[in-house]
């Protein structure tokens, strides 16, 4: 483990190393919003050299390489969000029509029942955990049993438990 050490010293240890830093005040600004361990560590791994920067990068590449790759990761994450609540309502739509909204409780609508039992048991845990969600809360407060159909309960489901549904 290394000792902490400033920013200050920080921005140094990467002029150094060989890193161009054109602007030190804008080098410290940028290590004091995101930490030297997720900036440096993770986004300069292939643009070293025996220990030192490859001639001519500079702090301002591998801070635009952060850039990149958070605009890069919140496309996937609206990506999958679509696909996600695209997901869910095929998999509700599908089910509750063909079966109605309490039956994905009954084994016998399914091929792989002992799959389903543990899909159930996962269901339940993520019902328990979510109680306090409004998807959830209604039904528990509104109606006799509390029982929950699959539009409601499919609202709380886990990405991966919903991909088990889907099978």
């Amino acid at each position: 483990h290394q000792e902490p050490i400033s920013i200050e010293n920080q921005v140094k240890n990467l002029i150094d190393l060989g890193l161009l830093v054109e602007d030190k005040t804008y080098a410290k600004k940028i290590l004091g919003r995101i930490s030297y361990y997720r900036l440096i560590k993770a986004y300069s791994i292939t643009l070293k050299k025996d220990g030192r920067y490859i001639s001519g990068i500079s702090f301002e590449d591998i801070v635009s390489l952060y850039k990149f790759d958070r605009e890069l990761r919140q496309l996937i994450f609206e990506t999958i969000e679509h696909i996600e609540v695209s997901l869910r309502a095929v998999i509700t739509n599908y089910f509750s029509l063909r079966y109605g909204n309490f039956s994905y409780k009954d084994m016998n609508n399914f091929e792989k029942q002992k799959e389903q039992e543990r899909v159930l048991e996962e269901l339940a845990r993520e019902v328990k955990r979510n109680r306090r969600s409004p998807f959830i809360k209604n039904f528990k407060d509104n109606y006799e049993g509390g029982e929950i159909p699959l539009y409601a309960v499919i609202e709380v489901a886990s990405f991966g438990t919903l991909s088990k549904m889907y099978k």
